[in-house]
């Protein structure tokens, strides 16, 4: 059925309302947001201008005319000062944001983009969302693109090669790779005793060590062992991924059918109890958790890359950021990137693809201003390899784990199946759930999810 020219209207108008108004984080203003489209206004007569959906947040005020990004504090910050210096830099295309949307709006804001025939030309998206956009044709395949405007694929690192291919082609320039990391109060340690002679922490290297480092940090000092977001954001499903890679599970198998309930799995979600129980404190959502850790209380903080430098910032004790701990058989942790991709019918225009291409190239010569801006691990060999990130805090600590990362399967439902997976799971910690019972309801759900029911339905 066609849509009139009024209905369509009606469909462009709110999709400006909803960019315009989701767009900000909770520190931005409306005249912050509104400031989105300043850079097409002042482009040149011959210059061609692009639009670029993002996250991130706004920050327009901190970061009006500023072009060295040396001075980001943060990922706002970061791409957007990015963005400045590519506009004022005479490449003929100027770069428009459409907003700053906050991430867990964003891809609602992106898919009625594309419901209204009016996507971006360039849009940030993580690695697991790109099933759901590329499945349905709705981004343009790019390896064919990359040698001409000197993006070299085969520069990342495996984990970020494989989470920008969808079925065989590559529809993505991976940003970053963020993920898990162990946040250590070394001080703790130290009073505990669970230091070598250099005076750097004592990392466990099996379950038991791991409780048997709670047992002696919590008899040796007033502080809890281990902290974490126990349900607002999904974070103790990101370490049940860790724990399941480490012992050489996966969440799918070959077929796409979802694999919870395995002994990998009770295996994973049994420590995760057991921490909850006996060194945690599981009614501490994400940011009392950090609080804490940052007050000296917790020893021990699952979180990801992009609090490094905040806790650089705001630790008042010994401070470092640690690759997970491997526990079992092999290294993994849970992992994902921020990737760049075009819109198929955004870019149908040579002029409008071809300037696409160019602001995405610069950004892949910007991985490494990216990394040591926000924390997030570099996904270029040679950005890892070069001394980039030499005079970056911590990075030396966590930079192997660009190539041990362990993304979520990249599969058409697995947004949904996600949050049917860590729903089951806090109810074991939050509910009191028997554990059993989530697993085997998680598989259930996940299935549906996947399209993928089990057998005899």
């Amino acid at each position: 059925m066609r849509i009139t020219r009024h209905l369509t209207a009606i469909l462009l108008l709110l999709v400006l309302a909803l960019v315009v108004s989701a767009c900000a984080d909770d520190d931005a203003t409306d005249d912050e947001s509104a400031e989105a489209g300043d850079a097409a206004e002042e482009a040149g007569e011959d210059d061609t201008v692009i639009s670029l959906a993002r996250f991130f947040g706004d920050c327009d005020e901190s970061t009006e005319g500023v072009t060295d990004v040396a001075e980001a504090t943060d990922e706002c910050e970061v791409i957007q000062i990015l963005t400045n210096a590519f506009n004022e830099a005479d490449n003929g295309v100027v770069v428009d944001r459409l907003g700053g949307a906050v991430w867990d709006q964003y891809y609602t804001q992106l898919s009625t983009t594309f419901a209204s025939g009016n996507p971006p030309q360039v849009a940030v998206m993580h690695s697991h969302r790109l099933p759901d956009f590329a499945g349905r044709n709705l981004l343009r395949p790019i390896a064919d693109d990359l040698d001409a405007v000197g993006v070299d694929f085969t520069d990342y690192t495996e984990p970020a090669q494989e989470g920008a291919i969808f079925e065989g082609d590559v529809y993505a320039v991976p940003f970053d790779i963020h993920g898990s990391l162990w946040h250590v109060n070394v001080d703790l340690f130290d009073q505990a005793g669970l230091v070598d002679g250099d005076g750097e922490p004592i990392m466990p290297t099996t379950i038991d060590e791991l409780f048997e480092q709670a047992e002696a940090i919590q008899s040796e000092t007033d502080a809890m062992y281990f902290s974490q977001d126990w349900f607002e954001f999904q974070v103790g499903a990101r370490l049940f991924l860790g724990l399941v890679a480490q012992q050489g599970g996966s969440l799918i198998d070959a077929d796409g059918n979802a694999t919870i309930n395995t002994p990998e799995g009770q295996e994973a979600l049994r420590v995760l109890n057991e921490l909850a129980d006996t060194a945690s404190d599981p009614s501490q959502g994400y940011t009392d958790s950090q609080s804490e850790f940052l007050a000296g209380n917790v020893a021990v903080l699952h979180n990801g890359t992009w609090v490094v430098d905040q806790y650089v910032r705001e630790a008042e004790f010994e401070y470092q950021a640690l690759e997970l701990p491997v526990f079992y058989e092999q290294p993994g942790f849970w992992g994902d990137s921020h990737m760049w991709v075009l819109p198929a019918e955004g870019n149908e225009d040579d002029e409008l693809r071809e300037a696409s291409l160019e602001f995405v190239s610069y950004l892949y010569e910007s991985v490494g201003d990216w990394a040591a801006g926000t924390g997030h691990l570099a996904n270029r060999t040679s950005v890892l390899t070069g001394g980039a990130l030499d005079d970056a805090p911590q990075r030396d600590n966590y930079a192997d784990a660009a190539d041990t990362a362990v993304f979520v399967p990249a599969v058409a439902g697995w947004a949904g199946a996600w949050d049917a997976l860590a729903d089951e799971l806090q109810a074991t910690w939050v509910g009191d759930k028997d554990p059993a019972a989530a697993l085997a309801d998680a598989e259930a759900r996940m299935n549906e999810e996947l399209g993928t029911p089990a057998e005899g339905d």
